[in-house]
């Protein structure tokens, strides 16, 4: 770091730095209600994805983000002309007493980058950028390393400029279905054999024998939050028998996911559905929809006598059908490599890691990490590997319950 980006700030609100050299300005705000108008409007034509969103972090802040007592440190990044080109929702998290700048929303958000400005030139040298991270990082008085897990490497088709920089593949990748058929038949038919569509039809024929099935989306906010509730536990059973943590478990991001269907803004593009039978959830999924993509992000299948008619499968297919009646382009099934994705997605989503040590507390803290993504690469790029540590995982949850 340069001398004069090492300095603490003397605004405790907000902070503005220019690069003189490269004539960028950057402000810095320690609130995202300080900058939610130009974000918000910022939002509505910037590169991002559904989680880069003022109302989904908003929504995140006031739950999850306050009970673990994050600090925002929001980066707007303008050009020579003044205009607003890149935001960074960066986020300190102190350990240990090293101080480290992740994502906002690290661990909950499925895919991190910046929102960034269509017309903005991708290709911006890797000085420019270190000497942008340089001034977020003298906001705060000792920074010691930058930690930005699960970036996508491509937003849209747009290359992300922090790919410039020093960086590691993430573990896993995300993955998603391009909707390129006219309807959801042309498109089924394209991807899955006649014998295949007829074992389908077979079980959505079972199921609908057994009672009354209906594809839902629920319309009221209690409705919404009675779905919510549903596919979260559904969602638990299912982890705790693999002997998998629940990420959606705690207090504050049950809190926090109720929350969006609380927010008027974050409710927009929050998308809740179910395949019920007799009115009770047998699969269900927590989605978000942003312009014509849509994240889905949270999927459940209830156990029981239902499980045996795949009512996941045919969810999907419902939900699929409800894309292409409403001009959705790409089905996005976020970040994890699991066999049913492979099965159904053309498209793979380059994630990767950016580590960057600013002290030799921060290169040592970042060690542990290293050697952990490392790990997780070599065991998911070896099927016996991976095999022998989920057996493992499934044995150490049944020793030690959460």
């Amino acid at each position: 770091m340069t001398p004069s980006a090492a300095r603490a700030a003397d605004v405790p609100l907000r902070i503005v730095r220019s690069i003189d050299d490269l004539q960028y300005r950057v402000s810095i705000y320690q609130n995202l209600d300080d900058c939610a108008v130009a974000w918000r409007l910022f939002e509505q034509t910037a590169i991002a994805t559904a989680f880069q969103q003022h109302a989904w972090l908003s929504a995140w802040m006031v739950t999850v983000g306050k009970a673990r007592q994050v600090e925002p440190r929001i980066a707007l990044v303008r050009d020579p002309d003044g205009e607003l080109v890149m935001i960074l929702p960066f986020a300190i998290e102190r350990a240990m007493g090293v101080s480290t700048l992740v994502w906002l929303a690290q661990d909950e958000a499925d895919y991190h980058g910046p929102l960034i400005h269509p017309k903005w030139n991708s290709q911006t040298p890797r000085k420019e950028l270190g000497r942008i991270l340089n001034v977020v990082a003298s906001s705060i008085p000792k920074a010691d390393a930058f930690s930005l897990t699960k970036t996508l490497a491509e937003i849209d088709g747009f290359k992300n400029p922090l790919g410039l920089l020093p960086h590691a593949a993430h573990p896993s990748s995300g993955h998603a279905i391009s909707l390129d058929h006219d309807d959801f038949e042309a498109f089924y038919a394209s991807l899955r054999s006649k014998s295949t569509r007829k074992r389908d039809r077979q079980r959505r024929r079972r199921l609908d024998e057994s009672g009354d099935v209906a594809f839902t989306i629920p319309t009221t906010q209690a409705d919404q939050h009675a779905m919510l509730d549903a596919i979260l536990q559904q969602k638990s059973v299912w982890l705790n028998e693999r002997g998998i943590i629940d990420p959606f478990g705690s207090d504050e991001v049950k809190a926090f996911l109720h929350g969006l269907i609380d927010d008027h803004t974050a409710r927009s593009s929050l998308h809740l559905s179910a395949l019920t039978l007799d009115g009770n959830v047998i699969a269900g999924n927590v989605g978000f929809v942003r312009g014509d993509r849509f994240y889905a992000v949270i999927g459940s299948v209830a156990e029981g006598e239902a499980s045996r008619h795949s009512p996941g499968t045919i969810h999907l297919h419902e939900l699929l059908r409800w894309c292409f009646a409403n001009n959705i382009s790409a089905f996005d099934l976020t970040v994890g490599d699991e066999g049913y994705k492979k099965d159904w997605c053309d498209a793979h989503l380059d994630l990767i890691d950016i580590r960057i040590s600013l002290t030799l507390a921060g290169y040592v803290s970042a060690l542990p990490s290293r050697i952990k993504d490392t790990l997780k690469r070599r065991i998911k790029a070896s099927p016996a590997l991976f095999d022998l540590a989920l057996s493992a995982r499934r044995i150490v949850r049944s020793v030690f319950p959460a």
